[in-house]
């Protein structure tokens, strides 16, 4: 339609209900704020809360789901509460799917946030539009469902698992091609894996942060166990080792008489190495408890009883840098509990390359150094199962010798000692601590007492 004004000055042709072209200049007719009486307003007015509200949701999962890794969701699927395990089994498919996820989640989220302005410039002002947006966004937007996702995201991820499947599959064409680009990126996995150091600090944490409502802390014995447990892999036998020279041994030509039963009872060992010529050539270990039968006045050889299979027992010979694993490993197939260690003393070595050093043949030294290596090993020390226990539970394991041996000691500081006969009357409750403490501090047990205390 075409109309003049009356100057004829000016020629405008409407072009549909909202434009019009005057002299080639097209003019949009402003629309008409609506406000409360309309019906349209309140429609307007819902859907854009309704984009406010998945607006948030996406947001609030996005930070809820992205922020609970694969580690932490296997941890609580195999060893959480019931509730959890069912959680965790419905999050797992979508969070193994990260950069899927993540894509989705945001292209939600923008696409709520784009489309605000639209509904709200048509009830409201442009400078009240742009504050009531920006304030809602912030809050019920971003804020609020952020809070309350990353304390309970387990919970509402597992519970809006449905709405963010439908997501994937409705934005599926865009989000799918930008994800398989982040994954050639920035990798597919995810997880985190804690190093040694990082277990032990975590640990360490567990143990002595405060105790949390309805969470059990670590004791101090679960704290050291762990942490021994993890630092036992880079350790080996001859750190846990008894070094040679405090090692007791027996000659195989010794007799089990008075004088060597005594010895043997105060030393207190289980188990006592023999050996043949030098202490270097150790052929078998006796067994302590199975002297109780024994009459010291019989003067049994010793090479009788390394003989017998009842006595005694093979000698298992390893090397220094045997790991304490493999060590704990080989005591459990039941050969035996205790252990000799065989290498080259460091000393040999040493001396060997300190005759050298005034020479200026690199050669000869080499020389030098492999004769040294060359020869026999000898014994470096003894380890047993306690000694490994010892560096697992990272605290010493005492026995009743350790005992009776620190109790000695604190009497012989002592300024004034208890009469002799005192020791040796029994009483009704401590018969047997004043045989043993008797026999420990005189260090003179008789016959009898030497076969009670054998073992």
């Amino acid at each position: 339609m075409t109309f003049l004004l009356k100057n004829d000055s000016l020629q405008c042709q409407v072009i549909d209900h909202e434009s019009v072209s005057c002299n080639g200049t097209i003019y949009k007719l402003e629309e008409k704020k609506l406000n409360y009486h309309d019906e349209q307003f309140w429609i307007y007015l819902s859907i854009y809360s309704g984009l406010v509200i998945i607006a948030g949701l996406m947001s609030g999962l996005t930070m809820g789901l992205l922020s609970l890794d694969m580690m932490t969701l296997r941890i609580l699927k195999e060893s959480g509460t019931k509730t959890e395990k069912k959680y965790a089994s419905r999050i797992i498919p979508l969070v193994s799917r990260h950069h899927l996820l993540l894509v989705t989640l945001l292209l939600a989220n923008a696409g709520c946030v784009e489309a605000m302005p639209i509904f709200l410039d048509r009830i409201s002002d442009p400078i009240i539009a742009i504050c009531v947006s920006v304030s809602a966004v912030l809050i019920f937007g971003e804020v609020i469902p952020q809070a309350i996702c990353t304390r309970f995201g387990l919970a509402i991820g597992a519970t809006l698992s449905p709405l963010v499947y439908f997501l994937m599959g409705l934005l599926f064409i865009i989000s799918w091609p930008l994800s398989k680009l982040l994954d050639c990126i920035l990798g597919k996995d995810h997880e985190t894996f804690y190093r040694r150091g990082q277990l032990k600090a975590l640990v360490d944490l567990h143990g002595n942060g405060e105790e949390i409502q309805g969470v059990d802390p670590l004791s101090v014995d679960e704290v050291l166990i762990i942490k021994g447990a993890l630092d036992m892999k880079y350790k080996t036998a001859v750190d846990a080792m008894l070094p040679q020279k405090k090692i007791f041994m027996l000659d195989v030509n010794a007799k089990m008489d008075h004088k060597t039963m005594t010895e043997i009872l105060e030393k207190g060992h289980s188990r006592i190495p023999v050996y043949d010529g030098n202490e270097s050539n150790i052929i078998g270990l006796l067994m302590t408890k199975t002297l109780i039968k024994l009459d010291p006045d019989d003067c049994i050889p010793v090479r009788t009883l390394v003989d017998s299979s009842v006595h005694a027992r093979d000698v298992i010979f390893i090397k220094p840098d045997l790991p304490l694993f493999d060590l704990l490993n080989l005591f459990q197939t039941g050969k035996g509990h205790l252990a000799i260690i065989k290498g080259i003393k460091k000393d040999v070595i040493e001396s060997s390359v300190q005759q050298t050093d005034d020479d200026t043949s690199p050669l000869l030294r080499s020389e030098v150094i492999d004769a040294a290596l060359d020869t026999e090993d000898q014994i470096l020390g003894i380890i047993t199962l306690e000694d490994v226990l010892e560096e697992l539970l990272q605290e010493e394991i005492e026995d009743e010798k350790d005992v009776v041996l620190e109790m000695q000691r604190r009497l012989n500081l002592s300024k004034s000692r208890l009469p002799r006969q005192s020791s040796r009357q029994p009483t009704s409750t401590s018969g047997e601590s004043n045989i043993l403490l008797d026999t420990t501090i005189n260090n003179q047990p008789s016959s009898s007492d030497t076969t009670l205390l054998v073992p």
